[in-house]
Order: C-alpha cells, then structure tokens, then sequence
C-alpha cells in the first residue's frame, strides 16, 4: 500500500507526513461512517475533518482506560461522536457516551454580540434541525444517550457522576464557559478536553476565555494545526 504524504483539508495542509493512519482500520470506516451520516446535510457538502476525528478518536481512547462516561457538547449530525462510537465499538465498552445540543443550530439568545454574525452564517450552512438525522445515525449505538436542548440546563437532565473523555465544540463562549465550570471537578485525573473552536478565527471570545480557564486551573492548552485545543485534568 502506498503511503499518502501530502494533505490538504479543513485548513491543514502537510508534505511529506506519513498519513498511513487515515487509510487504517477501524478510523478508516469509522471517519467514513460519519460523512455517510451527515451526507445531504451541510448546504456546502460535507468538509474532510479526517484529522479532527483522528484526534478525537486518539483522546476518546485515552478515556477507555479512567473512571467515567463520556460527553460530547455540540453533536450536530455526529461527525465526531460517530467516528468515536466506530472506532471505539462503543457498546463493547463500559462507557455510556452523553450527546448533548440543541439539535437545531446555536442558540442566539445566549450570545455575545460580536459572535452573532457567525453563528447565524453557521446556523445557515451546518446547523438546521436534525435531530431526526442525529437520532438515525446514533440508533445502532445503545451506549449513546441524546440529551436535545439548551446547555448548560441540560446538563441536569442526567446523572454524570464522573468523565473519562469530554469534548466541547459550542460555537460561543456562554455555554462553553459554563459546561466546564460545571463538570470540570467531575473529570477523572488524565482525562482528556477537546476543544473543537480553540484556533479557529472567529472564535477569539472563546480562545481568550479557555485561555484563562487554564490558567485558572494550572493548565497549559495544546493548540493544534487542525484548529482543536487539548487539555489534559
């Protein structure tokens, strides 16, 4: 098998990188599994976040080994908890996988007037209602637990005691803020937080607030190439 060096997608470009990872199993269904899910959906088709799955699937790993459940906050159609789920053949684990969001776009009520503008062109082109879709693509996956609605209310809705991997990807500080103030204390030792908005532009209220959150708490963010921030309880 030939090994694909050069890669340019979702703002990450590379040459001469040994992407073998991409082409092996089980990432290989798993990332392709979750485009076939979210096909039809994205009014612009459906982008390669391949290396954002990656690094998901990588951290949700991590997770398999602590004490705890998982959580994603902001889902969408799944194009990372579906590639997680595969991966990681979710329902031979222990792990119950909490899918928390509104399952029809940003709430703009909750936002910073400076973040309006984006959100409703995201609202526009991603995020319409698709629950229904949402519900079909996590059916097969009985360890899942879809939660609709507006965080950080929903969060009371189910018993988290503890969390081995959380993912957070809101598109707006409000809620962002408030998720980890809630179940920072709840994540086990080694845990690993992916911020999915970290480094993209736009989302500077967002990188400045996670930016002090660490520091709050002694930490120090990963930034990385694909736009994700990483941190490690």
């Amino acid at each position: 098998m030939s090994v694909q060096l050069d890669y340019f997608a979702d703002g990450v470009g590379t040459a001469g990188k040994n992407l073998s990872h991409f082409a092996r199993e089980p990432f290989a269904s798993a990332a392709l599994a979750a485009s076939e899910g979210s096909a039809g959906v994205y009014a612009q088709g459906i982008v390669d976040v391949r290396w954002r799955q990656h690094i998901a699937c990588w951290a949700a790993k991590n997770g398999l080994g602590l004490e705890g459940d998982f959580v994603e906050c902001g889902v969408n159609t799944g194009l990372m908890a579906m590639a997680v789920c595969k991966f990681l053949n979710i329902d031979k684990t222990d792990k119950k996988f909490y899918l928390f969001d509104t399952y029809e776009g940003i709430p703009i009520e909750q936002l910073h007037v400076s973040e309006v503008k984006l959100a409703e062109s995201h609202n526009k082109l991603y995020y319409t209602n698709v629950y229904g879709k949402a519900k079909e693509n996590f059916r097969p996956y009985k360890n899942t637990v879809m939660v609709k609605g507006i965080l950080p209310a929903t969060l009371s809705e189910v018993n988290i005691e503890k969390v081995a991997y959380l993912s957070i990807d809101l598109n707006q500080v409000f809620a962002e803020k408030a998720v980890i103030e809630a179940l920072w204390d709840k994540l086990s030792v080694g845990a690993m937080v992916l911020i999915d908005d970290y480094g993209f532009m736009g989302h500077d209220l967002q990188h400045k607030m996670w930016n002090e959150f660490a520091v709050k708490h002694d930490k120090y963010i990963a930034s990385l190439p694909t736009g994700q921030g990483l941190i490690i309880k």
